[in-house]
């Protein structure tokens, strides 16, 4: 069986910089590919990966637009909001296992991290 290796998430926005800026800045991430005249950026951040690309229609998904995990959930919720995050879900503990919150960056996509606090069931 294939073996997945990563994940990407692309989210379309209808001016790259605030979102490059915002992933970089307060999110950590590393630019990789940065081509403004061809409306595309990646970004990554250890094993996770961001498509930014420019589109006159730009679409938002109604929910998240991807979901990331993480190591330490609570102190990443605490990063962001001391550098101006806006929550749109408060850090939550799931009856799954999971605890996590939701993130709406720039360009109003919304992205959950989340940390698995007990085994699945």
């Amino acid at each position: 069986m294939a073996v997945f290796e990563s994940y990407r998430a692309n989210l379309e926005v209808a001016d790259l910089a605030p979102t490059v800026d915002f992933l970089r800045d307060v999110l950590g991430f590393a630019v990789e590919v940065h081509e403004p005249a061809m409306g595309l950026a990646l970004l990554r951040r250890d094993g996770v990966g961001v498509g930014v690309v420019r589109t006159p229609n730009p679409a938002v998904n109604e929910t998240t637009a991807g979901y990331v995990g993480v190591s330490d959930v609570d102190a990443l919720y605490a990063h962001c909001l001391r550098h101006g995050g806006e929550i749109t879900t408060e850090l939550t503990e799931h009856p799954w296992g999971l605890r996590d919150f939701v993130l709406r960056i720039p360009g109003g996509h919304r992205l959950a991290f989340g940390q698995r606090i007990a085994p699945a069931s």
